[in-house]
């Protein structure tokens, strides 16, 4: 054998280095032909790949309660439109196909499948011999496309609705369709045939292959057209809902939603042009009152957003340009306590039917921290503000939060101002006497009307004590007369209104929730305006703003201001931003308050106005009060009413609960107007479940010697 010939072993290994040669060079030269010459080729790049987005809804924070309990969250539902054009002839078909799973008669969704032509006008453009522009008006036939057939379904709802909208089929094709399964089988069982006799077997599947081919030529359009109802005849509405899982509980101050724009989605094709996705996003839920509108910032979420390349059903590796996770909002953590927002509402529940005022509201602080424990308001579905013509429009908003809105002359609870600004600049104290001349009295100037005093109060030369715990008008005035008059001082700026001031009466509270009114004194002719002030009138605040004055003497003369809202917290319950109690001003000083919380303790005391509001494990230090009501409606009419109120704390030797309690023309039993104490029961009611649900311990003894407080 010649030695010089090559084996064949290296001539294959030759070949095999021959090949990959060529494989890489062909390999090396498209390289340089991409990236050399064509870079930007979208034929050669992800830019010939459309980019994907998708958009992830967050929802929207939560409101908690003080003790982290939810009133109110969100969930995402879907609302569901019919088309009835597309479903066309099957309204009766897919009515009773679909109405077990939407729990709607099939013969009213049937109705609602049904197409309904109807006459509109349209606007049509001409142009005329002049070749001006004119628009004509004309008649068009319309038929609505989009008919809400059901709301609020959850995921697993809406879910449910098209696994079964896509098992939909007429009777015509599920006959097809078992035609089709009996051919086949008939395919897979033939009848036995010899094996010589191949002609029969022929016949056979020839006859098989006719009957498909005529079954198939009938139920392709048959399926294509029903497809057309199974993919598109029902299009669902992704919503944000906010869920109440103690229904109305604090619906005034929680506030109410609305929903705004639904958001652009849209994105850059691979051409260059903008695209308008189909919508993808529910409309953007925003505040439109309350807590809900004062922390919609904080409450409203960010959506996520993804874009990425696919090819087919698989996403490209490393192509994810943008990855955004969806972040809920925040939730907003309150100082009220649910249990106890129930007691106050089931109270003025109560209350509304057994008085049968316009409206109530009760108000429930902690003196020492200003927090709110519960703000409650309830209506009448009768009532109508003054000036208001629209009754079902202002019948279909939100409920007033009155406790934090309305102005009201407040009345004799006024009088705790008039009393700490005298025992304040040192000119009386409980113990010093003022002659109230039986319950009338003409003040030397100023007003040319008596001063009266209320229900027969007869008083003569009676302690502060007495004139205070018998609610004296005629006291209260000469107290302003005598004693807090400067004829020197600037209008509204007499030592009384500064003492107004010093209370919080001038200026808004700053309440989380919103909606306060400017308080004011509305007019000022001098000594007139300073007497009928000393017993509470001439002045509107705010049943809040009252709330806080008597929470402050409870406070030992520190005014704080109302907290409501305890944090702002991320969805894990770490803390974003937190509210502490805030100091307003010292309002008197202590050795006042201690001289005050005595008076208001006589006043429930066995001769005082609010000697019913006296309970037997705790000291009850409070105030009734009684504003006539003199609007010019109520003057027109020869109607007598009344605002009542009565708020008080206890227990009084150390104070954990301020409550006020206010109707707005309250009545009697007998029809007639009722006075401020006839709150009292609802007081009664709150105060006892509050206390008991607080566990406070009880006074260690009704005969409170005020000299133990501090």
């Amino acid at each position: 054998m010649n030695q010089d010939l090559p084996t064949n072993s290296n001539r294959r290994l030759r070949c095999m280095a021959y090949l990959f040669g060529g494989v890489f060079a062909v390999l090396a030269g498209r390289l340089v032909y991409i990236q050399g010459l064509q870079p930007d080729s979208p034929r050669y790049t992800l830019g010939g790949t459309p980019a994907r987005v998708t958009y992830t809804p967050a929802l929207r924070g939560e409101i908690l309660d003080s003790r982290g309990q939810r009133i109110v969250h969100s969930q995402h539902v879907y609302n569901v439109r019919a088309n009835p054009v597309l479903i066309g002839g099957h309204a009766d078909t897919l009515a009773r196909h679909l109405a077990p799973v939407l729990g709607t008669p099939a013969e009213q969704l049937a109705e609602s499948f049904r197409i309904r032509p109807e006459l509109r006008w349209k606007p049509e453009p001409r142009t005329n011999l002049a070749g001006g522009w004119s628009t004509n008006w004309v008649q068009a036939s319309f038929t609505n496309q989009s008919v809400l057939v059901a709301t609020n379904l959850s995921l697993d709802a809406w879910t449910a609705v098209k696994t079964n909208l896509a098992a939909y089929a007429t009777a015509e094709e599920l006959g097809l369709r078992a035609a089709w399964a009996a051919l086949d089988r008939r395919r897979l069982n033939p009848p036995t045939f010899a094996w010589w006799d191949l002609p029969s077997k022929y016949r056979f599947r020839r006859q098989l292959a006719l009957e498909r081919k005529e079954i198939a030529k009938v139920l392709r359009p048959l399926r294509i057209a029903n497809d057309v109802i199974r993919k598109t005849a029902l299009a669902p509405e992704l919503l944000e809902n906010r869920v109440y899982p103690h229904e109305k509980l604090s619906a005034p101050l929680l506030g109410s939603v609305t929903n705004g724009p639904v958001p652009v989605v849209e994105y850059r094709t691979a051409t260059g042009s903008i695209h308008i996705a189909a919508r993808e996003l529910p409309p953007r839920v925003q505040g439109a009152s309350g807590i809900e509108r004062q922390f919609d910032d904080e409450l409203r979420g960010v959506h996520g957003k993804s874009v990425s390349r696919r090819r087919g059903s698989r996403e490209l590796a490393n192509t994810r340009e943008l990855d955004v996770v969806p972040q809920p909002g925040a939730n907003v953590r309150l100082t009220l306590d649910a249990n106890l927002q129930y007691v106050a509402e089931d109270a003025l529940r109560r209350g509304m039917e057994r008085l049968r005022p316009n409206w109530m509201s009760a108000i429930m602080i902690r003196p020492a921290t200003g927090e709110i424990l519960a703000l409650a308001n309830a209506t009448s579905p009768t009532y109508l503000p003054p000036g208001v013509t629209n009754a079902a429009y202002y019948r279909s908003q939100p409920q007033r939060n009155h406790a934090v809105s309305e102005l009201v002359e407040p009345g004799s609870t006024f009088k705790l101002v008039t009393y700490a600004a005298a025992l304040e600049a040192g000119r009386i104290n409980p113990d010093s006497r003022i002659d109230c001349q039986g319950g009338v009295w003409m003040p030397p100037t100023g007003r040319r009307k008596t001063v009266n005093d209320a229900r027969g109060h007869k008083l003569g030369n009676a302690s502060i004590e007495e004139a205070f715990a018998l609610s004296s008008n005629v006291g209260a005035a000469k107290l302003g007369y005598y004693e807090l008059w400067d004829p020197r001082s600037a209008p509204r700026g007499t030592p009384l209104c500064r003492m107004a001031a010093n209370f919080g009466f001038m200026r808004r509270t700053g309440i989380l929730c919103g909606g306060e009114p400017d308080t004011r004194i509305p007019s000022w002719d001098g000594m007139g305006t300073q007497i009928i002030l000393s017993y509470g009138y001439g002045i509107y605040v705010t049943p809040l703003q009252v709330t806080m004055a008597y929470a402050a003497i409870a406070n030992g003369g520190t005014l704080m201001e109302p907290m409501l809202v305890r944090s702002v917290e991320d969805a894990s319950g770490n803390v974003i931003r937190s509210y502490t109690p805030r100091v307003v001003n010292q309002v008197v000083r202590p050795e006042t308050a201690r001289q005050l919380v005595r008076l208001l303790t006589a006043v429930v005391g066995p001769k005082g106005t609010g000697k019913d509001a006296a309970m037997a494990e705790y000291t009850v230090a409070g105030k009734t009060g009684t504003a006539n009501k003199m609007t010019r409606t109520h003057l027109a009419n020869g109607v007598t009413a009344h605002f009542s109120t009565f708020v008080g704390f206890l227990p009084a030797e150390k104070p954990e609960i301020c409550l006020l309690v206010c109707a707005d023309e309250p009545t009697g039993t007998d029809g007639r107007a009722a006075y401020g104490a006839a709150t009292i029961p609802t007081f009664n009611q709150i105060a006892r479940e509050t206390a008991s649900y607080l566990t406070l311990p009880p006074s260690p003894s009704l005969a409170f010697d005020i000299s133990t407080r501090h």
